[in-house]
């Protein structure tokens, strides 16, 4: 199990930020089955949001992957992140290097 952060930024012009139950139901509509993913926390803010996401995977390197592919399943799929971009995604907790 790996722990993996992740931070997506909105346009400056798109308003208020999303509630925190809005992310987490787009980030979960994006995750696929065998993906590995355990867990989404999730943060809002006027900038976006950053999170974490426990993720099964091989080793530190496969979790950023499919992490980084969640995140951008979602960024490109989901109305309510259009224009959204997926800005970081890196190593949490025990895995940071």
């Amino acid at each position: 199990m790996h722990l993996v952060e992740f931070t997506l930024s909105r346009p400056p012009a798109s308003g208020q930020a999303l509630p925190e139950q809005t992310l987490l139901d787009v980030l979960w509509s994006a995750s696929r089955p065998g993906g590995g993913i355990e867990h989404i926390r999730v943060h809002p803010s006027r900038a976006g949001a950053r999170g974490v996401v426990f993720c099964l995977a091989a080793d530190g390197r496969q979790a950023l992957l499919r992490v980084r592919s969640l995140c951008e399943r979602a960024v490109n799929q989901a109305p309510a992140l259009h224009g959204w971009r997926l800005t970081a995604v890196g190593p949490a907790g025990p895995d940071r290097a």
